[in-house]
């Protein structure tokens, strides 16, 4: 069940913080009240946080979307899995020597000293 975030209507309560959440169901008629003080609330928008399973990737199925997937065969290298287009992509020395640039440490200084 869905924890939904509520908040007053009108100014500020003495009894409760400003905002509260409640456990509910998706078909559940919104609150009108803070169940603790009464006051007229209403449903804010809030963060939400959906949990996922991760699934098996079916390349096949993507290529008959129109996408095609690749798969890296060494440095700069991708090799075609499914899908239309190129059967690989081959970066140059110089596309290669740019990416380890990248990738290497920048600046390191001592806040000790």
């Amino acid at each position: 069940m869905p924890l939904y975030e509520y908040e007053k209507r009108e100014g500020e309560c003495e009894m409760c913080p400003g905002r509260f959440a409640v456990l509910q169901a998706i078909d559940d008629e919104p609150l009108a009240y803070c169940p603790t003080c009464g006051l007229p609330a209403k449903k804010v928008i809030s963060r939400a946080s959906i949990a996922t399973t991760p699934t098996k990737v079916d390349y096949e199925k993507a290529a008959r979307h129109g996408l095609t997937t690749f798969r890296k065969s060494g440095e700069g290298t991708w090799e075609k899995i499914a899908g239309e287009g190129v059967d690989a992509i081959i970066g140059t020395d110089e596309d290669k020597q740019a990416v380890r640039e990248e990738k290497e440490p920048g600046i390191v200084i001592d806040l000790d000293e």
